[in-house]
């Protein structure tokens, strides 16, 4: 295996670590690929680098590239999460428009809203009566009429 320890080596191994990512998508192996790419110039630089500081660096390089490629998109991740109303019915119903359906009691009122009734919560709501959702809290809508 010495043929791995030379500049060459760990150019085709980065090389393979790369295209491994291709086949086998998730941002992943393509970290490793790159250690072994920068590792492979820094052997050209200084090739009487030993085998075991060679794989120690390759190791270092691809935990911290890769430590680094998690920590951005988790980052990413976390503000996309925020800002989407995908999978969120409840917060993608603020601002809808719809109709009041039955009068319960205590100010509660069922609204109409696409194809699905609601469970609402306003002031002064009457059968008939198109609404605006303001807030939601759980499975209730607050609501505010429109004229």
């Amino acid at each position: 295996m010495d043929w791995l320890f030379n500049w060459t080596g760990w150019l085709i191994f980065g090389f393979v670590l790369l295209a491994l990512e291709l086949i086998i998508p998730g941002v992943f192996i393509m970290w490793w690929g790159f250690s072994a790419v920068i590792l492979a110039i820094l052997v050209a630089l200084v090739p009487d680098l030993s085998q075991a500081v060679q794989i120690t660096v390759f190791a270092v390089l691809a935990i911290i590239f890769s430590l680094i490629w998690w920590k951005y998109q988790h980052s990413k991740d976390k503000q996309d999460d925020k800002a989407t109303v995908l999978n969120s019915r409840d917060h993608a119903m603020i601002g809808t428009q719809g109709f009041i359906v039955e009068i319960l009691e205590n100010g509660i009122a069922r609204g109409k809203f696409g194809d699905t009734t609601w469970r609402v919560i306003g002031t002064e709501l009457n059968i008939g009566d198109k609404v605006q959702v303001q807030r939601v809290e759980g499975i209730t809508l607050y609501v505010q009429k429109i004229s």
